[in-house]
C-alpha cells in the first residue's frame, strides 16, 4: 500500500505524481489535467440528463399526466444529479462512465483505491467548484467552474476543492495490450507455492510488473534475470517469510503464479 508522496524539483508540474510503499518501491501516476477532466464531466452531465429526461418521461406516464407525479420527479432529479457521481465512484472503484471513457480514475492520495466515504465526500465538496449545474444561474456556474479550474491550477496534483477535502486525486490509467497468461511451472516455482496464501492481492502497478517481468524473463540471462528481480522480490520475501536462499526469480515467478492463476 503506497503511504507516501515523493517531491522532487527537477519533475515537470502536470505530469505524473510519485508515490512510495512501505518497501520502498516507487511507482508513478500519470495525473489527469483540468481539460480531460472537463470533457469527462460533460460527458456525465449528458449521461445524468439523459436519465433525468427518461425518468422524467417514465414518471409522466405512471402519474397520467396529473400533477402528482411533480414531486417524484424532483425527486428523481435530485438523486441523479446528486448521487449519480458519488455512488458510481464508490461502487465502480473511483470511475463513472464519463471517468471510463477517458481512460481516469479517482483514487486516494497514497495512491489506493477510495472508499465510499471518500467518493461522497468528494462529491458534495465538489457541488462549491461546478460538478452541479446551475441551470436557473448560468453565471453562477461559470464561477463555480472557474473556482475549480483555479483550485486545479494551483495545487501539484491537479486537486479540486472535493478532491482537497477527501485526499482525492484523479490519474490517467495506463492501459497495456493484454497478453497471454504465461504458465510457470518450474519445479522450483511449484516448490514455493505452498508458502504463499493461495489468493495474493495485487495493485495495478505491482501485477504490472510481475506481468512485465515473466512475459520477458526468457529472452534474458540467469545473472541479469536475479539482478532486474531482486528489486521485487526482497520485500515480497520479507513481507510473507519465505525461505532464505530463494533465487529471486523463483520468488518472482511464484508470486506472479499467485496473483494471476491461483492454486
Amino acid at each position: 500500500m503506497a503511504t507516501a508522496s515523493l517531491k522532487r524539483s527537477e519533475d515537470p508540474l502536470d505530469t505524473t505524481v510519485r508515490l512510495m510503499t512501505p518497501e520502498r518501491i516507487v511507482f508513478q501516476y500519470p495525473l489527469a489535467g483540468p481539460f480531460r477532466r472537463y470533457f469527462a464531466y460533460l460527458l456525465d452531465l449528458a449521461i445524468v440528463l439523459v436519465a433525468v429526461i427518461l425518468t422524467t418521461i417514465a414518471l409522466v406516464v405512471l402519474s397520467l399526466g396529473s400533477t402528482s407525479g411533480i414531486g417524484p420527479i424532483f425527486v428523481a432529479y435530485f438523486v441523479l444529479m446528486w448521487g449519480y457521481r458519488g455512488v458510481s465512484e464508490a461502487l465502480f472503484n473511483g470511475q463513472t462512465l464519463g471517468k471510463r471513457m477517458l481512460g481516469l480514475r479517482v483514487v486516494s492520495e497514497r495512491g489506493v483505491p477510495i472508499t465510499g466515504a471518500q467518493a461522497v465526500l468528494r462529491n458534495l465538496v465538489g457541488s462549491l467548484d461546478g460538478t452541479v449545474p446551475y441551470f436557473l444561474r448560468p453565471d453562477l456556474t461559470s464561477l463555480l467552474l472557474l473556482t475549480g479550474l483555479t483550485s486545479m491550477l494551483l495545487t501539484r496534483k491537479f486537486q479540486r476543492l472535493g478532491d482537497l477535502a477527501a485526499g482525492t486525486m484523479v490519474v490517467v490509467e495506463q492501459r497495456r495490450k493484454r497478453s497471454g497468461l504465461v504458465r510457470v511451472e518450474e519445479p522450483a516455482v511449484v516448490a514455493l507455492l505452498p508458502w504463499l496464501p493461495l489468493r495474493v492481492e495485487a495493485g495495478p502497478e505491482l501485477a504490472r510488473a510481475l506481468s512485465d517481468y515473466v512475459n520477458h524473463r526468457a529472452r534474458l540471462p540467469r545473472a541479469r534475470r536475479e539482478e532486474m528481480a531482486m528489486h521485487l522480490a526482497r520485500p515480497l520475501s520479507v513481507r510473507y517469510g519465505l525461505p532464505e536462499n530463494v533465487p529471486a526469480d523463483v520468488i518472482v515467478c511464484a508470486f506472479y503464479h499467485r496473483v494471476f492463476v491461483g492454486e
